[in-house]
């Protein structure tokens, strides 16, 4: 099969790879849409990521259905079912002894993390341990489209659950790409209609998106400081909570500047190791202001996903903005760039 091979930096390669057999607990899926998000794009420019190992199979977002089952899958799974996953597992306790982090209830920080790539490709294996705890089946009236979103919409969901809102709180989602609109949507899911959600961003475009996905505030800031405009629209310049969803030095600079006193900044997006975020620990201290990464997500978390994607909680046909060919996957990654689009749907080249 032709598959998507990342070497380093800018280098992605079409290659003829073989197709997998399935081994014991093992699970050959055919890769029926894919997807490509800001990941993948820092990936390719980067050539790295801790969840790929270059040169690599090349892909994380997928769902399709399967095609052999390797012995010892318990009879859970079985050809021609539909099927959604995450990219990763952490360690079990039926494989042996698991993890401190698994231990102290982390699983998204296991140090025996699985990931799992390869979804720009006919097909893809499903390893052991993934395909017990975070492979998932999907009805056969539910659009595939719908659950290729599975693992950054878990990812979402991770963070929605852990950060800490409070009744009457006013939340900022700084970045209205594909995954500040999931939080946007998660958030308003969690919480309902009493929390104050304002999403900030430049392009009209998404903003009218995250109002429709339950933004109470959208805002502009291209011809305004964030802080002026969140003063006119909430009748104060800061908040209690500032989710941070672009993944730059700047932009976590310019979110930290809006969170007020007692609340804290959630560091989703992810940032490049060795770079650098001067803070005034003093102003931390006496404001008593928390800065809380969050990253991935653990088996619970994909489970609601799936759950919130498969009944229609989360409207992806407004995000889905492009369809292309596996073999388009470059002008797919360009496009992410230029943010021409929200999320460009890869389908099986005919």
């Amino acid at each position: 099969m032709r598959a998507a091979v990342l070497y380093g930096p800018e280098d992605i390669r079409m290659e003829e790879v073989p197709i997998s057999v399935p081994g014991p607990g093992e699970v050959l899926v055919r890769v029926d849409v894919a997807s490509v998000d800001f990941t993948d794009r820092k990936v390719f420019l980067r050539g790295s990521h801790p969840m790929i190992k270059t040169p690599g199979l090349f892909g994380h977002e997928w769902a399709g259905t399967i095609v052999e089952v390797g012995p010892d899958t318990g009879g859970r799974w079985r050809p021609g079912q539909r099927v959604a996953a995450a990219n990763s597992a952490p360690c079990l306790a039926v494989e042996g002894p698991v993890c401190r982090q698994c231990r102290r209830g982390r699983p998204s920080m296991c140090e025996t993390i699985q990931y799992l790539n390869g979804a720009f490709a006919p097909y893809i294996l499903v390893p052991r341990r993934l395909a017990r705890v975070n492979l998932h089946a999907v009805p056969e009236d539910t659009n595939l489209e719908r659950v290729v979103f599975t693992e950054p919409y878990a990812c979402v969901v991770q963070a929605v659950r852990r950060i800490p809102v409070a009744p009457g709180d006013a939340v900022v989602v700084f970045g209205a790409g594909p995954m500040g609109l999931f939080m946007v949507n998660a958030l308003r899911r969690r919480y309902g209609k009493g929390c104050v959600i304002v999403s900030m961003d430049r392009l009209d475009s998404r903003l009218r998106v995250a109002e429709a996905m339950g933004a109470t505030h959208a805002l502009n800031t291209t011809e305004c400081a964030s802080r002026d405009a969140l003063q006119a629209a909430i009748g104060r310049p800061d908040a209690d909570v500032v989710i941070e969803v672009i993944g730059a030095v700047e932009t976590h600079r310019e979110a930290l500047s809006l969170v007020g006193r007692g609340g804290t900044l959630v560091s989703f997006g992810g940032v490049a190791p060795g770079q650098t975020l001067p803070v005034d620990i003093g102003h931390l201290h006496y404001q008593e202001i928390a800065i809380q990464p969050i990253y991935h997500h653990t088996p619970v978390d994909v489970a609601e996903a799936v759950r919130q994607l498969v009944v229609g909680e989360v409207p992806v046909e407004r995000l889905i903005t492009a369809h292309l060919p596996i073999s388009e996957l470059r002008k797919a990654l360009q496009m992410v760039a230029d943010r021409t689009t929200l999320r460009t749907i890869l389908l099986p080249d005919q």
